[in-house]
């Protein structure tokens, strides 16, 4: 069975998505992928040769603590996606990437056989409020898939605890994305909104879930995605996730923007990266 944690992330997804689009919920959905979008040199990303690193045998407690804090933080170099903390699906192995939790004090644990696949989880609790849980799925040995979920502590601070995920920095990182998703929940008093940028070159998925909404009094609700209040991020990697996100209501529909617009706006003052989602636009 999959830990608590991850299935707590899992039922959160679910429950955030399903509102949106009804599913078979043991068959992930296959998207369609979107039409090319004019991507424009100021928000293209410059290829990056990916390098796994080599990592000491062991780090003590304190130093695993820093390390993982400053890869949630944006504040060391590391590998570009879909490359995550060292593992690159369809290139690491199992062992490699044992070898890489086990010197963060993590040891992937075996939960599930199905239709000739692995899947290992592991779980980390950086500190009070703030958890992670790393899904590894292997065939043949291999990493062919990764999702991780982070549970985020309530926080209004810039930059944020977890930057190295949030809007701005994967735009700089990975260029414009290829799609944007958005999703409303109607519940009272305050609704939220989830938000899903999807970057198709580099095999990465990130959906912020559980954002609180605005002036939700307003029929055009206002979010902000670069100060919002976030309480989970799920991250896909991999040229086939699993479980990937539903399909949601297009930025276009929802807003009055293009992606491109959406992310010069991510790229500017993040006290004033907002806009409105239109009421109409969601079932």
């Amino acid at each position: 069975m999959i830990r608590n944690l991850h299935l707590y992330s899992l039922l959160i997804l679910a429950i955030s998505l399903s509102n949106c689009t009804p599913d078979n919920p043991t068959t992930p959905t296959n998207l369609e992928s979107p039409s090319p979008i004019p991507v424009s040199p100021t928000f293209t990303a410059t290829p990056t040769e990916t390098v796994t690193p080599t990592l000491p045998a062991t780090f003590t407690p304190l130093e695993v603590n820093e390390r993982i804090r400053a890869y949630l933080q944006n504040t060391v170099e590391y590998c570009l996606a879909p490359c995550f903390w060292g593992i690159t699906p369809e290139q690491t192995t199992l062992d490699e990437a044992t070898n890489i939790f086990v010197s963060l004090g993590l040891q992937p644990e075996h939960t599930l056989t199905q239709n000739n696949q692995e899947f290992y989880d592991t779980d980390y609790h950086i500190e009070k409020g703030f958890e992670i849980s790393i899904i590894l799925t292997v065939q043949d040995g291999i990493i062919k898939s990764l999702d991780a979920g982070i549970n985020v502590p309530a926080e209004v601070s810039i930059p944020r605890k977890w930057a190295a995920y949030s809007p701005e920095t994967l735009i700089t990182q990975y260029g414009v994305p290829s799609k944007v998703d958005f999703f409303l929940g109607r519940v009272t008093p305050t609704p939220t909104h989830s938000m899903v940028l999807y970057f198709e070159n580099s095999e990465l998925i990130v959906a912020y879930i559980g954002s609180d909404l605005l002036n939700n009094s307003n029929p055009q609700l206002e979010i902000c995605p670069t100060t919002n209040q976030v309480g989970h991020i799920q991250i896909w990697l991999g040229k086939n996730p699993r479980h990937p996100p539903k399909q949601g209501v297009p930025l276009e529909k929802a807003t009055n923007m293009t992606i491109a617009e959406f992310s010069e706006l991510m790229l500017g003052d993040p006290n004033k990266a907002c806009f409105n989602l239109k009421d109409e636009a969601f079932p």
